[in-house]
């Protein structure tokens, strides 16, 4: 008979046996945990991918509304303290509705008035422009001897202005697109346009309603999304958005309407027949660097033809006081100083703003700029106020 194993070779082999189900045993836990682990980050990514589509999705579907949303926004952020200031003045039972209903009104009064009144204007304008055109056509517009005593250019501009518009026939000639009919079809045109913008500030006041009533929990959640997606540095660079915003509105259009009244007094001053409509469009104006000098400057030349060469020397000396003043002192402080932005970057901006969002861009421009620095002061680990 053939011997069996001995019994040392059973204990062995039993010893083997027990390290491998040992080994499978401690194997079989970490293969487990790895599978774990992989599944966690196919759904991080997963996630990830969903609400960026989501996001894209939800841009895609309200963008024709992101100018109206975006206005609001910039209202909102300009009006919060002002808004909050009333807001803890105000009984209960008003907070909720009543408060955000009535601030939306006002600011849409505020919004819709002047524009309004520029609408009402602009027609009676039309209406001038026309029978002046018609009344150039019929008898011409002789170059104003003063024109021939310019220097340099003078002889060449009286020359030019005679042969094109000093007698019926050349007049007609240069204004024949120019008929009364032409006048009124723009003025429609302008028209059926600021019709077309009314669309766009009624969903701005209806977003502006809600920005007011829901304000405070929104900023809650930016500042906790900031936070979460890249830490307390996110909180700080939605902070100086919010600063620069503000200021940027402070700056611009509070400046403006200062510069509007003090030369809309000067209008009245030299005798200009409507200075309200011209001291608001200089305000106006006065929000875009460098286009302000151009209204009151052509003011201020229509007086000169008119033979009052003082009054023209005055205006256009008091424009550009006041311009220098608001531009190099008032306005860098509100804007600069609130933002800790140099004025520099600020007209830069602005400039920059307006060439790539429009209108929209001058308040748009200085935020990027205040978000880009504040970035900037924290890589190199440097507060703006060095």
């Amino acid at each position: 008979m053939r011997a069996g194993p001995k019994k040392s070779d059973r204990v062995s082999s039993a010893g083997t046996v027990s390290s491998i189900r040992m080994a499978v045993s401690k194997l079989g836990p970490v293969t487990e945990g790895s599978e774990a682990e992989q599944s966690s980050i196919f759904q991080t990514n997963a996630r990830v991918v969903l609400a960026l589509s989501l996001a894209t999705l939800g841009f895609w579907v309200v963008r024709g509304f992101l100018v109206s949303m975006t206005w609001a926004l910039v209202i909102a952020i300009a009006a919060w303290p002002l808004y909050q200031w009333l807001r803890s003045r105000s009984p209960h039972w008003m907070r909720a509705v009543v408060l955000p209903l009535v601030f939306t009104l006002i600011t849409g009064v505020v919004l819709i008035g002047p524009l309004t009144y520029a609408a009402f204007r602009l027609g009676e304008e039309a209406r001038v422009v026309a029978r002046w055109v018609a009344t150039i056509q019929q008898s011409g517009l002789p170059a104003p001897e003063w024109i021939n005593h310019i220097p340099v250019v003078g002889t060449w501009l009286f020359s030019n202005w005679n042969s094109s518009l000093g007698s019926p026939d050349a007049a007609k000639t240069l204004l024949g697109q120019l008929d009364p009919a032409f006048v009124f079809r723009w003025t429609r045109a302008v028209g059926e346009l600021m019709l077309r913008r009314a669309e766009v500030l009624a969903f701005t006041l209806l977003t502006l309603f809600f920005l007011f009533r829901d304000g405070e929990a929104l900023g809650k959640q930016v500042f906790g999304f900031a936070r979460r997606l890249v830490g307390e540095i996110g909180v700080g660079y939605a902070r100086d958005c919010v600063s620069a915003i503000r200021a940027t509105v402070n700056g611009l259009v509070l400046v403006s309407i200062g510069e509007g009244i003090l030369l809309g007094v000067a209008y009245a001053v030299v005798g200009i027949t409507d200075p309200v409509t011209l001291g608001g469009l200089t305000g106006i104006l006065a929000m875009v660097p460098f286009l302000a000098p151009l209204l009151f400057g052509g003011v201020s030349i229509m007086l000169y033809t008119q033979g009052s060469l003082l009054a023209a020397i005055g205006l256009f000396l008091f424009g550009l006081l006041v311009l220098f003043v608001a531009d190099h002192f008032v306005r860098p402080g509100l804007i600069g100083g609130s933002a800790h932005l140099p004025f520099f970057w600020v007209l830069v901006g602005m400039l920059g703003g307006i060439m790539s969002f429009g209108l929209l861009g001058l308040f748009l421009g200085p935020t990027v700029m205040a978000a880009l620095l504040a970035a900037w002061y924290d890589f190199i680990g440097r507060a703006p106020e060095e």
